[in-house]
C-alpha cells in the first residue's frame, strides 16, 4: 500500500503544472474613458448635485477632474442656491481640493451670512483639505468668534478629529469659555479629544 502511494505521488507530482491562459477580458488592455468636454462635466456635476436617493461617492467626484472645481466654486458661492446644494458642492471641493477648492471652503467656513448646513460642510471639508497646524490656524477664529454655538461646536468637532493635541487643546479652552446650555454642543469633540475635557 505505501508503494502504491508513492507511485501515485511521483506520478502527480511529477508532471509540470501549466496555468490557465488568461482570459480575454484579462488580456485586453483596461479601456480609458475619453476626457470629458466643459459641459459634459457641467452636466454631471448638476446631475450630482441634484441627486436625492443616490449618494455620489468621491470616486465619482474625483473621475470629474479639476474640471469639475470652477462650477463646483460657482454653485458654493451662489447665495441663491439651495443650501443642501452648496453643502454638496462644498464636499465636493474637499475631495477634489486645489488651490481654488481651498479657498473656496475657507471662506465660507469663515462667512457669517453662509447658512448653517453650508457653513458646517465647508468646516468639515476644511478638515480633509488641510494639515493639522494650518487647520487648527485658520479654524481658530470661527472656534471663538463664530455668532452661533453650533458653528463653534462644528468647528470644535472639526479640529478635535483632525488637528491632534493642538486642535483639542483649543477646543478644551473654548468649551470652557462657553456659556452654560452653549457647552452642550461641545459634548462631541470633548469626547473625541478624551481625558482632560472639562
Amino acid at each position: 500500500m505505501t508503494a502504491l502511494s508513492l507511485a501515485l505521488l511521483l506520478a502527480l507530482g511529477g508532471r509540470p503544472t501549466h496555468p490557465l491562459p488568461p482570459s480575454p477580458a484579462a488580456q485586453a488592455p483596461a479601456a480609458t474613458s475619453p476626457a470629458l468636454s466643459d459641459e459634459e462635466v457641467a452636466q454631471r456635476v448638476d446631475g450630482y448635485l441634484s441627486s436625492i436617493d443616490t449618494p455620489v461617492t468621491a470616486a465619482e467626484w474625483r473621475a470629474l477632474g479639476p474640471a469639475a472645481v470652477g462650477r463646483l466654486a460657482a454653485v458654493a458661492t451662489d447665495a441663491g442656491a439651495l443650501p443642501t446644494r452648496r453643502a454638496k458642492a462644498l464636499g465636493a471641493l474637499s475631495v477634489l481640493g486645489g488651490a481654488r477648492a481651498r479657498q473656496v471652503v475657507l471662506e465660507t467656513a469663515q462667512s457669517e451670512q453662509a447658512p448653517f448646513a453650508v457653513r458646517a460642510s465647508a468646516l468639515r471639508g476644511a478638515g480633509r483639505l488641510l494639515g493639522p497646524k494650518t487647520l487648527a490656524k485658520k479654524l481658530a477664529p470661527v472656534l471663538q468668534q463664530a455668532r452661533e454655538a453650533p458653528v463653534r461646536a462644528t468647528a470644535a468637532e472639526v479640529l478635535a478629529g483632525h488637528a491632534g493635541a493642538a486642535g483639542c487643546a483649543a477646543v478644551r479652552a473654548q468649551a470652557a469659555r462657553e456659556p452654560g446650555e452653549a457647552r452642550g454642543h461641545f459634548a462631541r469633540a470633548l469626547e473625541r479629544c478624551g481625558p482632560g475635557s472639562p
